[in-house]
């Protein structure tokens, strides 16, 4: 398979992982203001549950969302186009399919959700987030952690690399950003990801592994790490706010 084809056949088998992305969003849902966009939505995983369960809620609130990638764009615009026609048309929900441009504080709230790791030149795309912001505005990142998971799938779906939490905060903070929250995420999914995909050389998604650590172990993960913040994990989710001077 192509790198996009990989890619898409990945979003697709992780779409419905019920437990894993609403721990997500509700690690991320007080950041969130009422000028939204989401650059990179892929097929729209992130994306639906952002407009059914914020901007549907509040009458005043607005997301755009980018995505460049032809195949995902098709899948995305067509899951908001069944999902919610009233605020496409209301225009207070619009798709576009092409690379993140902005005029200069467009908006309150940016997101980068699996996204940053595609990019060759992330520290770019961290300054168009900045570029994009008001003074004061919230800059949301979740990334794959780890540089030693680096992995056969990866490569496949077009991971330029995973981050170390230190690394990615420094590099936010390079971009004039302050950072607000940093927590590494699903320290439970490193080993199987390391014994599937790094050790195991996997360049797929096994849909039914995938929803059977969704079922039984992200709950139990986000229980355990909401006592305490754990010291590695699968993830990094960094929560940045612009400078206001």
């Amino acid at each position: 398979m192509t790198e996009g084809e990989c890619l898409t056949a990945s979003l697709l088998a992780l779409d419905d992982l019920e437990n894993y992305y609403r721990w997500l969003f509700e690690e991320v849902r007080p950041f969130f203001g009422e000028r939204l966009v989401e650059i990179g939505a892929g097929i729209g995983t992130f994306t639906n549950r952002l407009v059914r369960s914020h901007v549907s809620c509040h009458p005043t609130a607005r997301l755009e969302v980018f995505e460049p990638e032809g195949t995902l764009y098709q899948h995305l615009h067509k899951r908001l186009e069944t999902a919610h026609p009233d605020l496409l048309r209301a225009g207070r929900l619009t798709t576009t399919n092409e690379v993140f441009r902005s005029s200069p504080e467009r908006f309150d709230t940016v997101l980068m959700i699996n996204v940053l790791e595609h990019i060759a030149d992330d520290q770019a795309s961290i300054r168009a987030a900045y570029h994009a912001l008001v003074p004061g505005g919230t800059f949301v990142v979740f990334v794959p952690a780890l540089p030693w998971l680096y992995s056969a799938l990866d490569r496949a779906v077009g991971h330029y690399r995973r981050y170390e939490k230190p690394h990615l905060e420094g590099l936010l903070r390079d971009g004039g950003f302050d950072v607000v929250k940093s927590k590494y995420m699903d320290c439970m999914g490193v080993l199987p990801w390391y014994l599937l995909n790094v050790v195991g050389r996997r360049t797929s998604i096994n849909t039914h592994l995938a929803h059977f650590y969704d079922t039984w172990f992200v709950p139990f993960t986000r229980w355990l790490e909401g006592l305490q913040n754990p010291w590695f994990g699968k993830n990094v989710l960094v929560v940045a706010r612009k400078n206001a001077a």
